[in-house]
């Protein structure tokens, strides 16, 4: 359900966590803003849109929409996809809505407008589900960040102080990132690609990987082509409130991908995440009824026929 949330803010905190230990005491207050909203915030909305590129040419556009309410939440995906078959300019439109009823799932697809279908899975009250393997990455962050004044110029990071409290940091980085960056950066997209795309890189050898042409959609050449990732860009600006809690989450990340068999190829993510409604949000229980949704021959959650998404 998290997938586009996880991948933006992962990369968010590899880049962000390795800087909280500068000299300066307010950077480390924007690493642990991140943290509580990933793992302790139970009410909250996010809203959310990134544009992907590859080699310059735009692949996916998506756009999110994601309420926490304690156990219940709703996630909406709207995807956009540039379409060789269709008029210049006109995408073709695809994505889906979760709604989670403690441990009831309900799921509509634009594909499949006027049915729903239906899972189950644990509760979950929080933006990221916390595990021991998390908590091991979390380490990872914490012991970059006591090497952070060694690894950074001062140019890398600036911070203002807004009026009557806030903070907006901003990170410029680029090509000459040290290698335990993008090191960490690895192991970070790994630990992200096997839980939210099922891809196990301890499984795979480059002897074996195929040219990504070979796969149905771009989504999965670059995951099963990928090999390494390395840094090229990244500028980012984060925004935090006075009572601290992080508001938004802005930028362009460029990165290079060593493929198996295509050589590197270049990715550039454009993205902007907002959040809002801190104990506010609300999301009521899931009524078909109302919306004229029918069941689609009672199957359950996953399905083949969203394979792209």
């Amino acid at each position: 359900m998290k997938k586009l949330t996880a991948a933006v803010l992962a990369v968010i905190l590899v880049l962000s966590g390795v800087l909280t230990a500068n000299a300066d005491p307010m950077l480390s207050l924007f690493f642990e803003s991140g943290m509580e909203l990933l793992y302790e915030t139970s009410n909250v909305t996010l809203t959310g849109k990134a544009d992907f590129f590859l080699d310059g040419e735009r692949f996916k556009t998506a756009e999110l929409l994601y309420i926490q309410d304690y156990d219940n939440s709703m996630f909406r995906l709207d995807l956009y996809t540039p379409r060789k078959d269709r008029p210049e300019g006109e995408d073709r439109h695809s994505g889906y809505t979760v709604i989670a009823n403690g441990q009831d799932l309900y799921v509509t697809e634009v594909l499949f407008p006027g049915v729903y279908k239906t899972g189950t899975d644990a509760a979950q009250s929080t933006l990221l589900r916390r595990t021991v393997q998390t908590d091991v990455m979390a380490d990872l962050l914490r012991i970059l960040t006591e090497q952070a004044e060694t690894l950074f110029g001062e140019n890398a990071v600036r911070i203002t102080v807004d009026d009557p409290g806030g903070m907006e940091l901003k990170i410029s980085l680029g090509r000459d990132v040290p290698d335990i960056v993008n090191t960490a950066l690895n192991l970070f997209y790994q630990f992200a690609a096997k839980r939210y795309f099922e891809m196990d890189y301890d499984q795979i050898s480059e002897r074996f990987m195929a040219p990504m042409e070979n796969y149905i959609t771009i989504v999965q050449g670059l995951l099963w082509s990928t090999k390494q990732v390395t840094l090229r860009k990244a500028e980012i600006t984060a925004k935090r409130d006075d009572p601290g809690r992080l508001t938004q989450v802005k930028g362009d990340l460029s990165l290079d991908l060593q493929t198996g068999r295509d050589g590197i190829r270049r990715l550039d993510i454009s993205f902007c995440l907002d959040v809002s409604d801190v104990g506010k949000s609300h999301v009521g229980l899931f009524e078909p009824g109302k919306n004229g949704l029918r069941l689609k021959n009672g199957t359950a959650v996953p399905e083949e026929d969203t394979v792209e998404e």
